[in-house]
């Protein structure tokens, strides 16, 4: 049972991570695609 209990967290452990870089992955790409078409109206317009 003890061999179990030591497993759980380094599994929670790495699914947290896991979620995080996806979220800050997801971030990342909603930035590009709402910060692209801003810069290319600038650009067009100056």
């Amino acid at each position: 049972m003890s061999g179990d209990n030591k497993k759980y967290p380094v599994c929670e452990h790495a699914q947290r991570m896991h979620d995080v870089l996806l979220v800050s992955a997801f971030a990342v790409w909603a930035m590009l695609l709402g910060f692209a078409p801003v810069m290319t109206y600038r650009l067009l317009v100056s």
